[in-house]
């Protein structure tokens, strides 16, 4: 159904009909968006910028308010008698009073003498000894080390501790505690009649842990309806880049009208916002991480009595109520614009059906011909129109190809008689010109075999004549020579070493002239033992080896006897032994086993292995090497192994190969314990024997 709407012409007029109007309304999203985005971003940093001027604005109505507590103090002290009678013990209960009454956290009463002493060791004003001493009043922030609190009053050293706290997004540091203090000071002179200073009034109010502070601004900036539901207005002052007094949550727990609940007091600033604020001395406005959330967040640097810079002073509200009414508002037009193209896609839909209702039965006709039924026809339309002659025409041209249809599959099925007849005769003729092949590559292997053999069995023979009689003489005198020196003579042993090794020269004979007559023992089955056989074998190319300096390590196990020709087996590892010597250009070891075996049928069986470690082969090679005629050696005819893998098979069994190149090559034999003879391998034998005159 997709597919049919998506290549249908109704679905292509709709695409061409919405299109436009898709593409207006997703330009009119995006400008929406835009228009938003920046109007809103505009607006929300205007008004973080103002709540930051309103919180700073209340710190400085706080230094103002607290100078005018001071001069109002200095003024009534100064017409007091004990100022007068300077009954210093009555003017510090007084001090005290006025302390606790209007909530200093420090208050005292210093003469231009303990100014002078106590400077050096009140680093927070050292700076402003000039000031003080001319009689000038001063107000501001003050930051004051525990020394220092230590001599305005024990108590305060410990109320200032903050301890530091992990904060996400602020930079690395090594501080656990923070033991100073950020103080709203204030000096106030007090002179006496004849307008000398008699006495400086130093006061402060602790700003560390200080809510109310915070909180009256917060509820000054962020009232009521001032933020929309859910939005957390919140207000800080750092020292340096850690949090003192707060009114942000250490979690996302405080609701909308929560009085109660934890404050990131002893968190810190962000990295991004301390480079900007604290390093560079810059206004951040602009949204930033705030301890667990994202906060619309305006941060400016703050600075004590001696122009140093102390702290930061922070204003900001969260960012997520902004974000989900910003979502909200592009979800509603998004939708409302979604059911405009719902309502304009009906009616189009609705409209071009009864337009193109004639095209579509049409179409569906001509479907129904391209699947096969040649049957279908259009019929008469209603409409008298150009879709209506298309319609007769088609019908027309339908009938006038069911007839030549009919014509062209009559002569087709009579092309595909013909066609059988000639393919099977081809295909009978085909079959036994590649059996004609096959035996006649089997016929030339088999004859370039036997005639290399003929010749080598008549050479043999002669050898074999020729040393026979010299050796049959060796043994009569040696008898003679034993029989007269007698039984246990002095050269006894050379005597039985010289029989021995005649003996030895006469078996080497007979096994060179049985491997040289296979013909001979074509029909000949014996039952073999294998390591008797594999032993007699060594002795035929104990020569070839020691020439090439190879040595060959046996390894023969128990096994079962095994039916086959003596000589035809001998032929096979004969060729396997030369191959490996030949493999390797130099000295080496072949590796020659025997071990049982199990054919796939159950039979048992014997393996016989022959490793070399020469260069190996790649798979290309190994792939045609009992191919007749393929060869590696510039000397060699290509028959060897083929021959040798055909005598195996003959009986049941085979020849297989593992070898990569760099790490030699292994041939394993096999050979059933009962002979299963292959028929069309001795009938292939028995004509090529047939073909040398051996019967």
């Amino acid at each position: 159904m997709p597919g049919q709407w998506k290549h249908s012409v109704r679905g292509k007029l709709l695409a061409l009909i919405l299109l436009p109007i898709l593409l207006t309304f997703a330009a009119l999203i995006g400008l929406t968006a835009y228009w938003t985005t920046t109007y809103s971003d505009r607006q929300l940093y205007m008004k973080v910028a103002s709540d930051l001027a309103v919180a700073r604005s209340t710190l400085q109505m706080m230094q103002d308010r607290q100078l005018e507590r001071l001069e109002q103090l200095s003024h009534t002290l100064q017409l007091h008698p004990y100022l007068i009678n300077n009954d210093r013990l009555a003017l510090n209960q007084i001090i005290d009073d006025l302390r606790q009454k209007q909530q200093f956290d420090f208050l005292r009463l210093l003469t231009p003498e303990q100014l002078q002493q106590d400077l050096d060791s009140q680093p927070s004003i050292a700076q402003l000894k000039e000031k003080i001493l001319a009689g000038n009043s001063l107000k501001g922030l003050s930051l004051i080390d525990a020394d220092e609190l230590l001599t305005l009053s024990p108590t305060l050293a410990e109320k200032v501790k903050v301890p530091v706290l992990d904060t996400p997004h602020a930079k690395p540091s090594d501080k656990t505690l923070e033991t100073r203090g950020m103080f709203v000071r204030t000096l106030q002179p007090i002179f006496d009649n004849t307008g000398q200073l008699r006495y400086v009034l130093d006061g402060g109010v602790l700003l560390n842990h200080n809510l109310q502070f915070v909180d009256t601004i917060r509820d000054l900036v962020y009232g009521q309806d001032a933020l929309p539901e859910g939005g957390l207005g919140t207000v800080t002052l750092f020292l340096d880049d850690v949090r003192v007094t707060t009114n942000v949550p250490a979690q996302h727990q405080q609701q909308p009208g929560q009085q109660e609940f934890d404050r990131a007091i002893g968190t810190r600033i962000s990295a991004e916002v301390y480079k900007r604020v604290v390093d560079e001395e810059r206004v951040w406005l602009d949204r930033a991480f705030v301890v667990n959330d994202w906060f619309i967040s305006a941060y400016e640097p703050i600075y004590s009595l001696n122009d140093n810079l102390i702290g930061v002073l922070y204003a900001g509200f969260s960012e997520s109520p902004f974000i989900y009414m910003y979502r909200r508002n592009l979800a509603e037009l998004g939708i409302t614009l979604g059911l405009i193209m719902l309502l304009s896609g009906y009616f189009v839909w609705h409209s071009a059906y009864r337009l193109l209702s004639p095209i579509k039965r049409i179409h569906r006709s001509v479907m129904a011909v391209r699947r096969g039924n040649t049957h279908a026809r259009i019929g008469t339309l209603k409409a008298e129109n150009e879709f209506a002659d298309l319609a007769q025409q088609f019908d027309s041209m339908l009938d006038e190809l069911d007839a030549r249809q009919d014509t062209i599959r009559q002569s087709a099925e009579r092309l595909e008689q013909k066609v059988e007849q000639r393919t099977l005769s081809l295909q009978q003729k085909t079959q036994e010109l590649e059996q004609h092949i096959e035996l006649l590559k089997a016929t030339r292997a088999e004859l370039f075999t036997k005639e290399k053999l003929a010749v080598l069995g008549e050479l043999t023979a002669g050898i074999a004549h020729e040393i026979n009689n010299p050796a049959a003489v060796i043994l009569g005198h040696m008898d003679l020579l034993q029989a007269e020196l007698g039984e246990g003579c002095l050269v006894q042993s050379e005597i039985d070493t010289v029989i021995e090794q005649v003996y030895r020269i006469r078996a080497i004979i007979n096994n060179l002239l049985q491997y040289s007559r296979p013909g001979q023992v074509i029909d000949q089955m014996q039952t073999l033992d294998v390591n008797a056989v594999v032993q007699d074998t060594l002795a035929l190319v104990h020569y070839a080896l020691n020439k090439k300096g190879i040595r060959v390590r046996k390894d023969y196990t128990s096994v079962c006897s095994v039916e086959g020709n003596r000589q035809q087996v001998q032929q096979v590892l004969v060729n396997l032994l030369l191959n490996a010597a030949n493999a390797m250009p130099c000295q080496g070891n072949i590796w020659l086993s025997t071990h049982p075996w199990q054919a796939e049928d159950g039979a048992r069986g014997v393996e016989i292995s022959v490793r070399d470690e020469g260069s190996g082969m790649t798979d290309e090679v190994q792939a045609r090497i009992f191919e007749p005629f393929f060869t590696t050696r510039e000397n060699g005819n290509g028959l060897g192994l083929s021959i040798s893998r055909s005598l195996a098979r003959r009986y049941g069994g085979d020849i297989r190969v593992s070898s990569a190149p760099g790490k030699g090559s292994q041939f394993s034999v096999y050979l059933r314990e009962k002979a299963q003879l292959n028929q069309e391998d001795e009938e292939t034998m028995r004509q090529l024997l047939s073909g040398f005159g051996v019967a």
